[in-house]
């Protein structure tokens, strides 16, 4: 396998992780280079596709808050009485 294969995997990983909100410590990046180490072992092949979906196994990953899809909705009068 050529080795830019398995640093971009760890190098994506990484920044999936870092963009997810983790702080990427010396101690994530050992996790995450472990992490490609053990789905390495099992072949080349979808070797980021393995990576890619052991991660939320591996890493506590923070969870998402998505804004709210329509604003509040408010009971209230329309006034059809003031319009007669």
């Amino acid at each position: 396998m050529p080795y830019h294969e398995v640093e971009e995997t760890l190098g994506r990983a990484l920044t999936y992780l870092r963009l997810s909100g983790i702080t990427v410590t010396p101690e994530v990046a050992r996790r995450a280079l472990r992490l490609v180490d053990s789905a390495l072992k099992e072949g080349e092949q979808r070797l980021l596709t393995r990576v890619m979906e052991r991660l939320p196994d591996t890493f506590p990953l923070p969870e998402e808050a998505l804004p709210p899809q329509t604003p509040p909705l408010h009971h209230a009068s329309v006034h059809y009485a003031d319009s007669l």
